[in-house]
């Protein structure tokens, strides 16, 4: 009896421990062929800030309070408005292009561009994962340098 104890203890025991050591689930999965109604509506900076310290890339500063907006003008074509508090106010506008090989959304304005891979999740959420991009040019219009603002914000789906 004591012996049946024992190795049913020893079983619990590895169970648990099996059970505590599982990698954790990425809720978020690229978005594949988005539409422009999956991408209309207003972002939020990602409230998970586990996100942030895996961050920024080279060359890239993250600021965890961004903002997007992103409004229908028509047929394809949005409008969209980056806010970062006291850096960047910027507002691009261009089409939608919906394929179902790609995540990614561009757009490009002068000097300046924002690129964005977007997510989504089980619950409907969408999340841009991006940077925008402020080029600068020499005299002989070489690139010089260029600014990158990153950014992860996310919209909420509708309850």
């Amino acid at each position: 009896m004591k012996r049946i104890s024992t190795l049913l203890a020893m079983a619990l025991c590895v169970i648990l421990f099996a059970s505590c050591d599982k990698d954790p689930v990425n809720e978020w999965q690229r978005f594949w062929g988005y539409t422009k109604a999956d991408l209309i509506g207003h972002y939020d900076a990602n409230p998970d800030e586990s996100l942030y310290e895996t961050l920024p890339t080279a060359g890239v500063k993250v600021y965890p309070n961004a903002s997007v907006e992103v409004i229908d003008l028509s047929e394809n074509l949005v409008s969209v408005r980056l806010t970062i508090p006291g850096t960047v106010n910027i507002v691009f506008s261009g089409t939608v292009y919906s394929a179902s090989d790609n995540s990614d959304f561009v757009l490009a304005n002068g000097n300046d561009d924002i690129r964005m891979t977007v997510y989504k999740n089980n619950k409907g959420d969408v999340r841009f994962h991006g940077v925008q991009k402020r080029y600068f040019y020499d005299a002989n219009h070489v690139l010089d340098h260029s600014n990158n603002y990153g950014f992860d914000v996310i919209k909420k789906a509708a309850q």
